[in-house]
C-alpha cells in the first residue's frame, strides 16, 4: 500500500549495536547487531562490521519488531475520535496502526488520501459498515450512533469501495452495541457478515452494552474474524455469564478460530473480567488500545501502558511482545509485519526495560501495580527513523 516513503529515495543504512534482539514470531532472542538498509533488515548477527550509515547504541536495551496496535482510531480531522498516529507512533514504538472503522464509504477516500498515504507510520484501515463511519461518535452531546438508522449499512457503497480501493481495505467493522446501532442489531449483523464476505476481508465486531447480546453476535463470526473488547464489563455484552463463567458461545467461537482482541478503550477493559476470563482459557490474540481522543490522556495513554497491564496480570514479557507483533500481524493477514528477520520489513523499536512500573487503572477504576515499564528510545518504520513533533493540537478531547 502507499505510504510516506512511496516513490522516495531509500533511507540511509542504520546499524543498531548490541541490543537484546527479540523476535517473538521466530523465537529468536539473543544479543546481536541489526543492520537496516534500503528499507529492509539486511543482517542480524554479533559484531557486524561498521558501515557507511548511522549507528545506534542499543547495549542493555531490547530491540523488537515495530509494534502493531490492532485497534486504534487514527482519522484525525475527519472524526471527533481521531488521534494523529504519525505524531504518537514514534513515542511508543508503534509502527503499524490498525484503524477500526473510523471511516465509512462516504469518508474512506478522505482518510486514505489525507491521512493514510501521507503518514510515515503504516495505517491499515477497516471500513465501517455504516456509510458515515464514526463522524458522530465521540460527541457526547449528541447521542446518535452511526447505525441508529439501519439504512446507513449500504452494501452498494461498500461494493463501490471494494471496486476502487479494495486492496487497501483490511476488514469490515461493526460496533454491535446499543449506543452505536440502537435496536438494529438483528438486521445489521447479517449485513455485516455479507459485507465482509463481499470484500473478502475479516469482520471485526465490537461488543458492549446490549442489545445485541454477545450470544446474538458470535454466530455471525467465522474463522479469522475478530471479536474486540473481550474483557469489557458491560452487562449483556461480556464474555462471562452471571455466574462468572465463560459463555458457551465464546468457547464455541474460540473452537472455530474466531480471533480475540483486547481493545481497551475508555470503558472496555476490566482487570476483574480479564483475570476470570484468562483463567478459563480466553487469552487474547492481540493486545490493543482502542486509542482515541477520549482516552489518550487516560486510562489508555498508549500501547505501552496497556502492555504493562498484562504484565500486572502475570503475563510473561516475551508473550506480551508476541501479542503486539507477530500475532496481530497474522490476524490482520499481513505476515510480513510484526517480525524481525533478515530480508523482512525494516520496522523496529528499541526500548529500555525498567523494573517497577507505574500504577495502572482500568475502566472500572481498579488499580494494579505494573512489574515493569518499557521506555521507547528508537522507532523505525520502513527503514526511516521516526521522530515525534508538536503541532499545537491536543490529541485529547475532554468535556
Amino acid at each position: 500500500m502507499g505510504g510516506a516513503n512511496s516513490g522516495e529515495q531509500s533511507p540511509e543504512p542504520l546499524l543498531i549495536r548490541g541490543g537484546r534482539v527479540i523476535d517473538p514470531g521466530s523465537g529468536f532472542d539473543q544479543v546481536a547487531d541489526v543492520l537496516l538498509a534500503q528499507g529492509r533488515v539486511a543482517a542480524i548477527s554479533r559484531d557486524l562490521p561498521t558501515n557507511d550509515g548511522a549507528e545506534f547504541d542499543a547495549h542493555g536495551a531490547l530491540v523488537v519488531p515495530g509494534l502493531i496496535d490492532m485497534h486504534t482510531h487514527a482519522y484525525w480531522g475527519g472524526t471527533l475520535l481521531g488521534v494523529n498516529a504519525d505524531k504518537l507512533g514514534p513515542r511508543s514504538g508503534v509502527t503499524t496502526w490498525v484503524d477500526c472503522g473510523s471511516a465509512g464509504a462516504a469518508t474512506f477516500e478522505g482518510f486514505l488520501y489525507h491521512v493514510i498515504r501521507p503518514s510515515r507510520v503504516r495505517i491499515l484501515p477497516l471500513i465501517n459498515l455504516s456509510y458515515i463511519g464514526l463522524t458522530a461518535a465521540g460527541n457526547l452531546s449528541m447521542d446518535v450512533g452511526e447505525l441508529h438508522d439501519w439504512r446507513f449499512a449500504d452494501l452498494r457503497e461498500l461494493a463501490r469501495m471494494r471496486d476502487t480501493h479494495g486492496g487497501e481495505i483490511a476488514g469490515v467493522k461493526l460496533r454491535a452495541s446499543n449506543n452505536a446501532c440502537g435496536e438494529n442489531g438483528p438486521m445489521l449483523l447479517p449485513l455485516a457478515r455479507e459485507a465482509a464476505d463481499m470484500l473478502g476481508v475479516p469482520l471485526m465486531v465490537h461488543v458492549g452494552a446490549a442489545p445485541p447480546t454477545i450470544d446474538e453476535v458470535l454466530p455471525f463470526l467465522a474463522e479469522g474474524d475478530i471479536l474486540t473488547h473481550i474483557y469489557n464489563p458491560a452487562l449483556g455484552g461480556g464474555v462471562l455469564d452471571a455466574r462468572g463463567k465463560l459463555r458457551t458461545s465464546v468457547r464455541d467461537a474460540l473452537a472455530r478460530g474466531v480471533r480475540m482482541d483486547v481493545g481497551h478503550g475508555g470503558s472496555s477493559f476490566s482487570f476483574r473480567i480479564a483475570e476470570l476470563a484468562m483463567d478459563q482459557g480466553l487469552l487474547p490474540d492481540a493486545i490493543s488500545t482502542d486509542l482515541h481522543a477520549h482516552n489518550v490522556d487516560g486510562p489508555v495513554f498508549d500501547l505501552l501502558a496497556v502492555m504493562a497491564k498484562f504484565g500486572a496480570l502475570g503475563m510473561d514479557l516475551v508473550e506480551v511482545l508476541r501479542l503486539v507483533t507477530a500475532s496481530p500481524a497474522t490476524v490482520m493477514r499481513h505476515p510480513e509485519l510484526g517480525r524481525l528477520g533478515v530480508g523482512g520489513e525494516a520496522d523496529l523499536a528499541v526500548f529500555r526495560l525498567e523494573a517497577g512500573g507505574d500504577e495502572l487503572v482500568d475502566s472500572e477504576g481498579q488499580r494494579r501495580q505494573a512489574p515493569w515499564r518499557l521506555r521507547n528510545e528508537l522507532t523505525v518504520c520502513r527503514g526511516q527513523v521516526l521522530h515525534s513533533f508538536e503541532d499545537g493540537r491536543s490529541e485529547g478531547r475532554h468535556y
